[in-house]
């Protein structure tokens, strides 16, 4: 049995009304949660529009560190500003004669401290013979007229520095040579290892055969001649001092005001027991000859002739 047409129609009408209801239900229930989820990212990107001058706010606040550059500048300005104070103090105390800060004056100290601050007549240069560049004489048991001429100049050097005087070691072709400008230049060094004959026995003192300062040079090699003589015992061997010794290369290189002489302390074979066994003498001898130069005393007089052979 069919319904009537009327009830029918009412029907359809309610069902598409109930469709349209809950199409409208669903839609909502989209844009809810399309609302929510662009709120939340709203919140993990917050665009500043003060950023860079970006209207838009297009950049991430976060991606521009602009409060880790203001500090780094503020740091830089401040030690700008510090150095500034501290070269204007310092260049006011100078110019008005006021002391200077005491951290610049020990650096200063500490300068006029190094040899090469101290003035010619308080510095003394002293060549270890051979040192930094060959071992010299050898002897057959190993030991090197380096070593021996080395342990002899530390020790006048120690003895020196204890009365004031600044004293550079030197090696035998140092580069501070050039131009060495002081109170005198000793070069140490020993004659040969080997037997020779009995006579070979003794030492030499030389200066620069053409002397520009010959007095000067003559009163240097007498101090050292008869000073060392009488602290070591040892001969003097006037007739055997060698064209090496007259034309040694360091006199050609110092400073030509610079007094210069060099010593053949002994012979390493006969006068090996002084030289080893009794360093001190041999430093002491030397002392003694640069102190008698040193304080303008005469090395021998015209009656006095050194022991030669």
């Amino acid at each position: 049995m069919k319904k009537p047409k009327a009830k029918q129609d009412d029907s359809v009408q309610r069902e598409n009304v109930r469709r349209a209801q809950e199409a409208g239900k669903r839609q909502a229930a989209t844009s809810a949660r399309r609302s929510v989820d662009d709120d939340r990212n709203s919140r993990r990107f917050v665009p500043d529009r003060h950023v860079n001058n970006d209207p838009q706010g297009m950049q991430s606040h976060v991606s521009v560190p602009v409060p880790a550059l203001i500090r780094r500048a503020f740091v830089f300005a401040v030690v700008i500003v510090g150095v500034g104070l501290v070269l204007y103090a310092l260049i006011k105390n100078l110019a008005s004669g006021l002391p200077i800060p005491l951290p610049l004056a020990l650096s200063s100290q500490r300068a006029e401290e190094t040899p090469t601050s101290a003035p010619p007549a308080q510095r003394i240069g002293i060549v270890s013979g051979h040192k930094g560049n060959d071992s010299g004489s050898v002897c057959q048991d190993g030991l090197t007229e380096a070593q021996v001429n080395y342990d002899i100049a530390v020790r006048v050097a120690t003895m020196l520095r204890s009365q004031g005087y600044t004293v550079d070691i030197l090696d035998e072709f140092d580069a501070r040579l050039k131009g060495y400008h002081a109170a005198l230049l000793l070069s140490v060094h020993a004659d040969s290892c080997t037997y020779v004959n009995d006579l070979a026995t003794g030492f030499k003192v030389a200066r620069v055969l053409d002397s520009k300062i010959p007095q000067e040079e003559d009163r240097l090699v007498a101090c050292l001649t008869t000073r060392y003589m009488a602290s070591t015992g040892l001969r003097f061997h006037q007739n055997t001092v060698t064209f090496d010794m007259t034309k040694y290369h360091a006199f050609y290189e110092i400073d030509e005001r610079t007094p210069g002489a060099i010593i053949e302390t002994g012979f390493l074979y006969l006068d090996r027991q002084v030289l080893t066994q009794k360093p001190q003498l041999v430093a002491q001898g030397i002392y003694d000859g640069l102190i008698c130069f040193l304080n303008n005393q005469q090395g021998m007089r015209s009656r006095e002739n050194p022991k030669s052979s």
